[in-house]
């Protein structure tokens, strides 16, 4: 079988966004509830959760965020996968009892031994540094970030012009994009969320 590069569309704020996002190949779905211009309130997301495509995992992000607010989501929303972007423990990432995505911004190779011990992570997620998301400094991080002992999305400073390269050249796990295939915050552009979909597959082949 051959390779193909997973695609997470994260920071959807509606329905709308995410059943596009679906039919057009995305492997999961990311919903921010951390503080963000991509926030998703709980109530709001219990408005349309149910009318949500089924079959795609559900993506909560988190950022160090207590408890109880992490459990008040879990209790209203049925959920995958949990992400968390902060500085919580393993202890508590797998406290909820479901797979965990843990976080990591990398600005350079020594970055990624954040990582380190995380055994108790079901994927890794590595933030690319945006203001090099396709130059040398970027290709090197991502080339680490592959090699790490879960399978890793990258993410930072990706949009339909730059996945491409990557792909083609570092043939991640997956990629994950939120302000890449925006309008404005929350709100996808429906063309770019093709575009960028399209030619990840593309150059993934």
């Amino acid at each position: 079988m051959g390779y193909r590069v997973r695609i997470k569309i994260c920071g959807l704020t509606d329905p709308v966004d995410a059943g596009v996002a679906v039919d057009l190949g995305a492997d999961l779905l990311g919903f921010v509830f951390a503080a963000s211009p991509r926030q998703l309130e709980v109530e709001n997301a219990s408005r349309f959760w149910t009318s949500l495509p089924r079959g795609v995992p559900r993506v909560a992000v988190f950022k160090d965020q207590g408890e109880g607010e992490v459990q008040g989501v879990l209790s209203a929303l049925p959920l995958d996968y949990l992400q968390f972007h902060g500085n919580e423990s393993r202890e508590f990432c797998r406290s909820f009892g479901l797979p965990v995505i843990r976080a990591c911004s990398a600005r350079n190779v020594e970055d990624l031994k954040a990582l380190d011990g995380w055994d108790c992570a079901d994927f890794f997620l590595v933030d690319l540094p945006k203001e090099n998301a396709g130059g040398v400094l970027a290709r090197d991080v991502a080339r680490a970030a592959t090699a790490l002992a879960k399978p890793t999305l990258l993410a930072g400073g990706l949009d339909p012009e730059n996945v491409g390269d990557l792909v083609r050249s570092v043939r991640p796990y997956g990629v994950d994009v939120a302000r890449g295939v925006e309008r404005e915050p929350g709100k996808k552009d429906l063309e770019k969320m093709r575009l960028f979909i399209e030619r990840a597959r593309e150059t993934g082949k």
